[in-house]
Protein backbone atom coordinates (compact mmCIF):
# COMPACT_ATOMS: atom_id res chain seq x y z
CA UNK A 1 0.00 0.00 0.00
CA UNK A 2 1.47 3.47 -1.14
CA UNK A 3 1.34 6.95 1.18
CA UNK A 4 3.84 9.36 -0.01
CA UNK A 5 2.16 11.54 2.67
CA UNK A 6 3.77 9.28 5.37
CA UNK A 7 6.87 8.72 3.66
CA UNK A 8 7.65 12.24 3.28
CA UNK A 9 6.93 13.08 6.69
CA UNK A 10 9.19 10.34 8.21
CA UNK A 11 11.89 11.53 5.76
CA UNK A 12 11.57 14.81 7.03
CA UNK A 13 9.89 16.71 4.45
CA UNK A 14 7.33 19.43 4.69
CA UNK A 15 4.19 18.79 2.66
CA UNK A 16 1.24 20.87 0.72
CA UNK A 17 -2.40 20.24 -0.20
CA UNK A 18 -5.88 21.85 -0.59
CA UNK A 19 -9.53 20.67 0.09
CA UNK A 20 -11.48 19.18 -2.46
CA UNK A 21 -14.72 20.75 -2.82
CA UNK A 22 -15.55 20.94 -7.10
CA UNK A 23 -16.43 17.28 -7.33
CA UNK A 24 -16.50 14.48 -10.27
CA UNK A 25 -13.84 12.19 -10.85
CA UNK A 26 -12.55 13.66 -13.92
CA UNK A 27 -11.02 16.55 -11.27
CA UNK A 28 -9.51 14.08 -8.85
CA UNK A 29 -8.03 13.27 -12.27
CA UNK A 30 -6.68 16.20 -12.85
CA UNK A 31 -5.05 16.85 -9.72
CA UNK A 32 -3.65 13.78 -9.49
CA UNK A 33 -1.42 15.12 -12.21
CA UNK A 34 -0.20 17.95 -10.36
CA UNK A 35 2.66 19.07 -7.52
CA UNK A 36 0.72 19.04 -5.00
CA UNK A 37 1.87 15.99 -2.15
CA UNK A 38 -2.31 15.72 -1.19
CA UNK A 39 -5.64 16.77 -1.94
CA UNK A 40 -8.30 16.08 0.88
CA UNK A 41 -12.27 15.53 0.18
CA UNK A 42 -14.19 17.15 2.42
CA UNK A 43 -16.84 15.09 3.43
CA UNK A 44 -18.23 17.09 6.14
CA UNK A 45 -18.76 20.66 4.78
CA UNK A 46 -18.93 19.13 0.85
CA UNK A 47 -21.42 17.37 -1.28
CA UNK A 48 -19.45 14.11 -1.59
CA UNK A 49 -20.77 10.63 -0.39
CA UNK A 50 -19.17 7.38 -0.37
CA UNK A 51 -19.89 6.21 -4.11
CA UNK A 52 -18.66 9.95 -5.48
CA UNK A 53 -15.62 10.03 -3.41
CA UNK A 54 -14.44 6.75 -4.33
CA UNK A 55 -15.00 7.87 -7.64
CA UNK A 56 -12.84 11.04 -7.01
CA UNK A 57 -9.60 8.83 -5.42
CA UNK A 58 -10.26 6.08 -7.99
CA UNK A 59 -9.31 9.36 -10.74
CA UNK A 60 -6.38 10.54 -8.49
CA UNK A 61 -5.01 6.76 -8.43
CA UNK A 62 -5.53 6.45 -11.84
CA UNK A 63 -3.70 9.13 -13.34
CA UNK A 64 -1.03 10.05 -10.81
CA UNK A 65 -0.02 6.36 -9.51
CA UNK A 66 -0.72 7.59 -5.98
CA UNK A 67 1.71 10.46 -5.90
CA UNK A 68 -1.24 12.83 -4.54
CA UNK A 69 -2.12 11.19 -1.56
CA UNK A 70 -6.05 11.36 -1.02
CA UNK A 71 -7.52 12.20 2.38
CA UNK A 72 -10.77 12.31 2.98
CA UNK A 73 -12.52 14.65 5.88
CA UNK A 74 -15.07 12.31 7.38
CA UNK A 75 -18.61 13.47 8.22
CA UNK A 76 -18.61 12.89 11.63
CA UNK A 77 -17.25 10.40 14.58
CA UNK A 78 -19.30 7.52 13.97
CA UNK A 79 -18.68 4.20 12.64
CA UNK A 80 -19.62 4.23 9.10
CA UNK A 81 -18.18 7.58 8.22
CA UNK A 82 -14.94 6.22 9.46
CA UNK A 83 -14.99 2.27 8.06
CA UNK A 84 -16.26 3.65 4.95
CA UNK A 85 -14.15 6.14 3.37
CA UNK A 86 -11.08 3.65 4.53
CA UNK A 87 -12.81 0.75 2.41
CA UNK A 88 -12.95 2.68 -0.60
CA UNK A 89 -9.60 3.43 -0.29
CA UNK A 90 -8.62 7.17 1.61
CA UNK A 91 -5.33 7.16 3.20
CA UNK A 92 -6.06 9.08 5.73
CA UNK A 93 -9.22 11.08 7.34
CA UNK A 94 -9.08 14.07 8.90
CA UNK A 95 -12.04 14.17 11.39
CA UNK A 96 -13.64 17.23 12.91
CA UNK A 97 -15.24 18.48 16.02
CA UNK A 98 -13.08 15.83 18.30
CA UNK A 99 -14.09 16.85 21.91
CA UNK A 100 -13.68 14.17 24.23
CA UNK A 101 -11.50 11.09 25.01
CA UNK A 102 -13.72 8.91 24.17
CA UNK A 103 -14.40 10.18 20.75
CA UNK A 104 -10.82 9.74 20.05
CA UNK A 105 -10.73 6.42 21.51
CA UNK A 106 -13.63 5.13 19.40
CA UNK A 107 -11.87 6.75 16.30
CA UNK A 108 -9.30 4.34 16.75
CA UNK A 109 -11.34 1.45 17.81
CA UNK A 110 -13.24 2.20 14.00
CA UNK A 111 -10.67 3.32 12.26
CA UNK A 112 -7.68 0.62 13.11
CA UNK A 113 -7.58 -2.91 12.50
CA UNK A 114 -6.48 -5.51 15.11
CA UNK A 115 -4.39 -5.40 17.53
CA UNK A 116 -4.79 -1.37 17.72
CA UNK A 117 -8.40 -1.48 17.05
CA UNK A 118 -12.01 -2.98 16.16
CA UNK A 119 -11.94 -2.03 12.48
CA UNK A 120 -14.27 -4.92 10.41
CA UNK A 121 -12.52 -6.64 7.87
CA UNK A 122 -13.87 -7.37 4.38
CA UNK A 123 -13.08 -7.69 0.51
CA UNK A 124 -13.22 -4.17 -0.52
CA UNK A 125 -11.65 -1.53 -3.25
CA UNK A 126 -9.05 -0.70 -0.83
CA UNK A 127 -7.45 -4.17 -0.90
CA UNK A 128 -8.82 -4.77 -4.23
CA UNK A 129 -11.26 -7.06 -3.44
CA UNK A 130 -8.75 -8.99 -1.92
CA UNK A 131 -6.13 -8.81 -5.20
CA UNK A 132 -3.86 -5.91 -4.04
CA UNK A 133 0.00 -6.49 -3.64
CA UNK A 134 0.40 -7.39 0.12
CA UNK A 135 -3.31 -8.98 0.82
CA UNK A 136 -1.84 -12.30 -0.42
CA UNK A 137 0.62 -12.29 2.68
CA UNK A 138 -2.42 -13.15 4.74
CA UNK A 139 -4.91 -10.92 6.79
CA UNK A 140 -2.37 -10.18 10.42
CA UNK A 141 0.04 -8.78 7.96
CA UNK A 142 -2.53 -6.91 5.67
CA UNK A 143 -4.24 -5.78 9.18
CA UNK A 144 -0.80 -4.02 9.97
CA UNK A 145 -0.29 -2.59 6.28
CA UNK A 146 -3.33 -0.75 7.18
CA UNK A 147 -2.88 0.34 10.18
CA UNK A 148 0.40 2.07 9.39
CA UNK A 149 -0.65 3.38 6.39
CA UNK A 150 -3.88 4.68 6.42
CA UNK A 151 -4.00 7.43 8.72
CA UNK A 152 -6.60 9.40 11.06
CA UNK A 153 -5.77 12.54 11.72
CA UNK A 154 -8.73 14.09 14.57
CA UNK A 155 -8.78 17.56 14.07
CA UNK A 156 -7.69 20.25 16.76
CA UNK A 157 -10.41 22.70 16.31
CA UNK A 158 -12.78 22.82 19.63
CA UNK A 159 -12.02 24.18 23.03
CA UNK A 160 -11.88 21.15 24.81
CA UNK A 161 -9.37 19.30 22.19
CA UNK A 162 -7.35 22.51 22.83
CA UNK A 163 -7.34 21.81 26.86
CA UNK A 164 -6.82 18.32 26.77
CA UNK A 165 -4.40 18.36 23.78
CA UNK A 166 -1.35 17.11 25.75
CA UNK A 167 -3.38 13.95 26.81
CA UNK A 168 -5.43 13.63 23.20
CA UNK A 169 -2.05 13.59 21.50
CA UNK A 170 -0.44 10.38 23.09
CA UNK A 171 -3.49 8.19 22.63
CA UNK A 172 -1.93 5.22 20.42
CA UNK A 173 -3.33 4.75 17.22
CA UNK A 174 -3.84 8.32 16.41
CA UNK A 175 -1.30 9.52 13.69
CA UNK A 176 -1.65 12.68 13.74
CA UNK A 177 -3.48 16.05 14.26
CA UNK A 178 -5.08 18.99 11.83
CA UNK A 179 -5.87 22.18 12.74
CA UNK A 180 -8.75 23.97 11.66
CA UNK A 181 -8.14 27.18 12.74
CA UNK A 182 -11.52 29.05 11.56
CA UNK A 183 -13.65 26.70 14.20
CA UNK A 184 -10.76 27.09 16.93
CA UNK A 185 -10.67 30.91 16.60
CA UNK A 186 -14.72 31.16 17.15
CA UNK A 187 -14.20 28.33 19.99
CA UNK A 188 -11.67 30.38 21.43
CA UNK A 189 -13.90 33.61 21.29
CA UNK A 190 -11.98 35.30 19.07
CA UNK A 191 -13.11 34.65 14.83
CA UNK A 192 -10.97 35.31 12.91
CA UNK A 193 -7.87 36.67 14.62
CA UNK A 194 -5.11 34.50 13.59
CA UNK A 195 -2.90 36.71 14.57
CA UNK A 196 -4.04 37.50 18.47
CA UNK A 197 -1.28 36.27 20.73
CA UNK A 198 -3.74 34.24 22.44
CA UNK A 199 -4.28 32.29 18.80
CA UNK A 200 -0.33 31.92 18.29
CA UNK A 201 0.22 30.91 21.28
CA UNK A 202 -2.38 28.13 20.86
CA UNK A 203 -0.97 27.16 17.64
CA UNK A 204 2.69 26.62 19.57
CA UNK A 205 1.04 25.16 22.42
CA UNK A 206 -0.46 22.58 19.66
CA UNK A 207 2.77 22.06 17.61
CA UNK A 208 4.42 21.46 20.69
CA UNK A 209 2.05 18.44 22.37
CA UNK A 210 1.67 16.93 18.63
CA UNK A 211 5.07 16.65 18.11
CA UNK A 212 6.38 15.21 21.78
CA UNK A 213 4.21 12.40 20.64
CA UNK A 214 6.24 12.17 18.07
CA UNK A 215 3.25 13.08 15.05
CA UNK A 216 2.56 15.15 12.46
CA UNK A 217 0.67 18.43 12.42
CA UNK A 218 -1.50 19.36 9.69
CA UNK A 219 -3.30 23.27 9.22
CA UNK A 220 -5.82 25.23 7.15
CA UNK A 221 -4.32 28.17 5.69
CA UNK A 222 -6.17 30.59 3.59
CA UNK A 223 -2.84 31.67 1.50
CA UNK A 224 0.55 30.46 0.60
CA UNK A 225 1.86 33.51 2.66
CA UNK A 226 0.24 32.43 5.82
CA UNK A 227 1.19 28.52 4.88
CA UNK A 228 5.10 29.41 4.82
CA UNK A 229 4.62 31.19 8.16
CA UNK A 230 2.96 28.03 9.89
CA UNK A 231 5.24 25.55 8.07
CA UNK A 232 8.57 28.08 9.47
CA UNK A 233 6.93 27.67 12.99
CA UNK A 234 7.15 24.13 12.82
CA UNK A 235 4.07 23.04 11.12
CA UNK A 236 4.98 19.65 8.75
CA UNK A 237 1.93 20.11 6.44
CA UNK A 238 -0.30 23.07 5.30
CA UNK A 239 -3.51 22.65 3.20
CA UNK A 240 -4.02 25.80 1.21
CA UNK A 241 -7.41 26.90 0.77
CA UNK A 242 -9.91 25.37 -1.51
CA UNK A 243 -9.81 24.21 -5.01
CA UNK A 244 -13.27 26.19 -6.05
CA UNK A 245 -11.27 29.03 -4.47
CA UNK A 246 -8.07 28.88 -6.20
CA UNK A 247 -10.00 28.22 -9.59
CA UNK A 248 -12.13 31.17 -9.07
CA UNK A 249 -9.24 33.40 -8.73
CA UNK A 250 -7.20 31.92 -11.52
CA UNK A 251 -9.71 32.74 -13.76
CA UNK A 252 -10.27 36.22 -12.58
CA UNK A 253 -6.88 37.10 -12.98
CA UNK A 254 -7.03 35.43 -16.53
CA UNK A 255 -9.34 37.98 -17.14
CA UNK A 256 -7.40 40.42 -15.87
CA UNK A 257 -4.65 39.71 -17.65
CA UNK A 258 -6.19 39.67 -21.01
CA UNK A 259 -7.97 42.78 -20.58
CA UNK A 260 -4.93 44.80 -18.92
CA UNK A 261 -3.50 44.26 -22.30
CA UNK A 262 -5.89 45.71 -24.43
Amino acid sequence: MKNTFLDKFKAGEKTVGTFFEMGGGAVGEAIGTTKLDYFIIDCEHGPFDIESTADIIRGAENSGNGAVTVFARAKGIQRDAILKLLDIGARGLIIPQVKTLEELQNIVRWGKYFPVGDRGYAWSRNNRFGRAEGADAGMRAWCAECNEKQLLVPQCETAECLEHIEEFALVDGIDGFFVGPNDLSIAMGIPGEFENPEFLAALERIEKAVHAAGKFLMIYVDTPEIGIRRLQSGYDSVTVSVDTCVYLNALDRLAEDVKCSL
